[in-house]
């Protein structure tokens, strides 16, 4: 799955993804994204998994939402940030 950070802090590898629900995921790979201003990260997580979660990051708990790649196609944003609307639903597509 996708996680856009929703503050300063960059999730990297191996760093704990937490959920409400105390299912826990592992980021597999992280940084900023220019295009989008924000930290973003690609992360194994429960099929259960909700769409709000925290990455815990050298001592901190990042609030962060779950979306679907990808981030950024053709130099364009693919998925919402803080300055635009809700997170792309995770699943099955209709």
């Amino acid at each position: 799955i996708g996680l856009v950070v929703e503050r300063r802090g960059v999730p990297r590898a191996q760093q704990k993804v937490l959920f409400e629900t105390g299912e826990e995921g592992e980021v597999t790979s992280g940084g900023f994204s220019p295009t989008l201003g924000v930290p973003i990260a690609l992360a194994r997580v429960p099929i259960t998994a909700g769409e709000c979660c925290e990455v815990e990051s050298r001592g901190q708990r990042l609030p962060a939402r779950v979306v679907r790649p990808p981030f950024v196609r053709n130099g364009k944003a693919c998925i919402p940030t803080a300055s635009r609307a809700q997170p792309t639903p995770v699943g099955p597509s209709s």
